[in-house]
């Protein structure tokens, strides 16, 4: 027996250690770890960044290398056979007098040839345009550290809506075995009546239905709880079997949020408008280098190259510099064209940027609603609940008086746990509203670092 207990023991222990208890601001944490959406912004940023290195390098000169060797086995040697020409006086008139030519041999068997050649080019003035990709390259890479903030916040929202969720339904779950419980007692108390004979078995029955109805109910219940902790192990990166528990509870008396200034707060600090002025910018700066391509370009080049051909042409080297200047004359209205297009471009990017903040404005507005309704829902629970709890015992001290019937203590029993879960749901949904309230403000961010300060 003693054996019996310590195994068990054991069991017990390896059984509790096996349950993963995570806060909120730990979930956020392994969430924002593990989230691959949250990863390729990372990688794009990380992107944004190489391409400016990239731009940079365009103030550089470029020195380019390049070599050749030829070898030609088939090839044989060359010759120029004698010849005679005749000689012209003034007038164009042959004299009756020859030039002999003896003729010569070019040794071009088996041709050899080498050559090789170093070149830097320097860009003096290119129109702006490496000034301009440089200043768009800045911009990409504060996009993509927006689009990843963005990310951020979407990624601690979803996992506040799924941590809440589970806390609520968790200890939904403990009010509905309380109710479970209520109806058991009930029904036991209905059997002993019935065989003192003070009650049908009908009314025992009654209960006994809505007994097995509240144990399916539950049944269905803490499958959904499975369901939901998978939910969030997917979310935060574990594996959907971890039998997580979230150790944090619902505040049962929270405050109202201060929502002062929330519009124009949001206006400044959402990473959307942030993004989509950065590319009302870029489509400028684009239009700039469009424009800057019929400016005078001017470079300069400096080369080394040897050259030398075996037994035919000795080897030499040579330097050369060079500068160059190209300035557009005639292009067929290519030009206006083309700056037509890049405002129009500017446009369609300002547009968007006005839309989207008239958006965000009707956001907020709505996410303020939100809040102060959940907070509402909890204060009109919260009666409920202290209600249904003052009915269920009026209730049933009358039944026990003899003055109510099962069905009345039934139907209290019903609104006591529809109340209790009732100010469950309240509670999540407005911590949840809460955070929908500062990721639409822009603070987000904020907030979790305040969060992870405490």
């Amino acid at each position: 027996m003693k054996h019996y207990i310590i195994i068990l023991g054991l069991l017990v222990g390896m059984g509790a250690s096996a349950q993963q208890l995570v806060s909120l601001s730990q979930s956020r944490q392994m969430a924002l770890e593990y989230n691959k959406t949250l990863k390729t912004a990372k990688l794009r940023y990380d992107e944004a960044e190489a391409q400016r290195k990239e731009a940079r390098t365009a103030y550089l000169p470029n020195i380019d290398g390049s070599a050749t060797a030829m070898y030609l086995p088939s090839m044989d040697n060359m010759g120029i056979p004698p010849m005679s020409f005749p000689v012209l006086d003034a007038g164009g008139v042959e004299t009756g007098n020859t030039v002999d030519f003896a003729g010569m041999s070019l040794e071009t068997e088996k041709l050899k040839y080498y050559n090789g050649q170093v070149a830097m080019q320097v860009p003096i003035y290119a129109g702006g345009q490496i000034r301009y990709a440089n200043k768009m390259a800045d911009k990409g890479v504060e996009i993509a550290q927006q689009n990843y903030k963005l990310e951020t916040d979407q990624v601690v929202y979803n996992t506040d809506n799924a941590y809440w969720q589970l806390v609520a339904f968790k200890e939904q779950l403990n009010v509905a075995n309380k109710y479970y419980e209520m109806l058991d007692s009930l029904e036991q108390q209905m059997k002993d009546m019935y065989e003192l004979g003070l009650t049908p078995r009908s009314e025992q029955l009654i209960v006994t239905v809505q007994k097995n109805e509240a144990q399916l109910q539950l049944m269905r219940a803490e499958n959904a709880l499975k369901i939901m902790k998978m939910n969030l192990c997917q979310i935060v990166g574990l594996d959907l079997n971890t039998d997580i528990d979230a150790s944090d509870s619902l505040n049962i008396n929270p405050e109202l949020l201060i929502m002062s200034n929330s519009v124009n707060q949001a206006l400044s600090n959402r990473n959307e408008l942030k993004m989509l002025s950065g590319q009302v910018e870029i489509s400028e700066l684009q239009k700039k280098t469009d424009m800057s391509a019929y400016r005078p370009q001017i470079g300069a080049q400096v080369s080394y190259g040897y050259t030398e051909i075996p037994n035919l042409v000795d080897a030499q080297d040579m330097t050369q510099a060079s500068a160059s200047l190209s300035i557009p004359l005639v292009h067929w209205r290519e030009k206006k064209h083309k700056k037509d297009a890049a405002r129009l471009r500017v446009q369609q990017a300002q547009l968007q940027l006005d839309d989207t903040r008239e958006l965000i404005q009707l956001e907020v507005q709505q996410y303020i609603i939100q809040v102060n309704e959940s907070y509402e829902a909890i204060q009109i629970a919260k009666r409920s609940k202290d209600e249904a709890i003052e009915s269920l015992e009026e209730v049933t001290a009358s039944f026990d008086a003899g003055l109510n019937t099962t069905t009345d203590v039934l139907n209290a029993q019903a609104s006591w746990l529809s109340a209790h879960a009732g100010l469950l749901n309240a509670l999540a949904t407005y911590e949840v509203a809460k955070t929908a309230y500062y990721k639409g403000i822009g603070q987000l961010n904020i907030d979790l670092a305040n969060n992870n300060n405490q």
